[in-house]
C-alpha cells in the first residue's frame, strides 16, 4: 500500500473542505494517508496524524493544498528524500501547482494507475561560514537572494565563480535562481527565462551600480562565492522568499546546486512553454 502525505494550507478557507474530499478519494483508491499531527487534529482525523520528524522517511508521495508558495515550502522539506510531490491549486494560476480542486478525482485515479510523469527540478544551496566554521545553510527551489535592508546602503562584494575572481559588484543585492525560479524574482529583476529541463544557475544583480549589471548563466556544477568588501548593514539571505538569515560582516557565502532534486508529479501534458504562454496572455509575466 502506497503512503501519501497530505499537507493542507489550512489558513485558506477552502483547504479544509478540499482536504477532506481528497483524503476520502485517496483512501477509496487504496492509499494510506498520513498527515502532520496538528493538521490531522484540525481536520478531525487524528488517526492519520504522524510526528513531523518521522513523516518524510515513510512517504511514497506528497501532496500540498495551497498555492505555489505552499509547494515551495513542501519541496524544501522533502527534497532530501526526493519524494515525488504535486500541488492542488487553491491560489491563482502558477507554474508549480497544476491540479484544480474540480480535478481531484481524475488526479487520484491517474496517481493510482501510474499515469503520470516525473519532472526533476534542481535546488540551490547556500552555505554561510564565518571564521572557517559553517553557521547556516539554506536551500531553495526558486532562488537564494542576497538583499540589503530597507535603510542600508548598497552592497559591495567580491564575486568568485569556481574559485576564479569574476569581479567586484556594487548593487542592492544578487539573485541566484534555478531554472524553476527564473520566472519568479529573477525575471522581475531583468533575468532570462530558462527552461526547467536545463541544469543551470542564473545570477541576476539587483539594481547594480557597476558595469557588471547583466544576468549571468552558469552551469549547475559551478560554485559561486560571495565575500563582502565593505561591512554590510541589515543584509539578509533568503531562500524562496520564505526562509531568512541575517548576515554578519565577516560572513562568506558559497552557493551551489543541491545534491538532491525535487521531483514533480505531472498529470497533464502541458509543457513549460504552454504554461508560459498562458501566463503571458493573462498578463502575469
Amino acid at each position: 500500500m502506497k503512503k501519501i502525505g497530505v499537507f493542507p494550507l489550512l489558513e485558506k478557507p477552502e483547504a479544509v473542505r478540499v482536504a477532506r474530499e481528497l483524503i476520502g478519494l485517496l483512501e477509496q483508491a487504496g492509499f494510506k494517508v498520513v498527515m502532520e499531527e496538528e493538521s490531522a487534529a484540525r481536520l478531525g482525523t487524528v488517526e492519520l496524524g504522524c510526528r513531523e520528524e518521522e513523516l518524510p522517511a515513510q512517504l511514497d508521495y506528497g501532496v500540498v493544498l495551497g498555492g505555489d508558495g505552499a509547494l515551495l515550502s513542501l519541496a524544501r522539506r522533502l527534497y532530501p528524500w526526493e519524494i515525488p510531490i504535486f500541488g492542488i491549486n487553491l491560489g491563482h494560476l502558477g507554474f508549480l501547482t497544476e491540479v484544480e480542486d474540480k480535478d481531484l478525482k481524475c488526479a487520484v485515479e491517474k496517481l493510482k494507475s501510474g499515469d503520470f510523469v516525473l519532472e526533476n527540478r534542481i535546488m540551490v544551496n547556500a552555505e554561510v561560514t564565518n571564521g572557517g566554521k559553517r553557521r547556516a545553510r539554506l536551500v531553495g527551489l526558486n532562488d537564494i537572494v542576497l538583499n540589503k535592508g530597507f535603510f542600508s546602503r548598497m552592497l559591495r562584494f567580491e564575486l568568485l565563480i569556481d574559485g576564479f575572481f569574476t569581479g567586484m559588484l556594487a548593487a542592492d543585492g544578487l539573485i541566484i535562481a534555478t531554472p524553476t525560479g527564473s520566472t519568479a524574482y529573477s525575471l522581475s529583476a531583468g533575468g532570462p527565462i530558462v527552461s526547467p529541463q536545463l541544469s543551470a544557475l542564473v545570477l541576476t544583480p539587483i539594481c547594480a551600480h557597476s558595469l557588471f549589471n547583466r544576468p549571468l548563466v552558469v552551469g549547475s556544477n559551478s560554485v559561486i562565492e560571495i565575500k563582502f568588501t565593505a561591512p554590510p548593514h541589515e543584509v539578509m539571505l533568503t531562500a524562496d522568499g520564505q526562509e531568512c538569515l541575517a548576515l554578519e560582516a565577516d560572513d562568506r557565502i558559497k552557493i551551489y546546486t543541491a545534491p538532491h532534486r525535487t521531483r514533480f508529479i505531472r498529470f497533464k501534458e502541458k509543457s513549460f512553454y504552454h504554461i508560459l504562454r498562458e501566463k503571458v496572455k493573462e498578463g502575469k509575466l
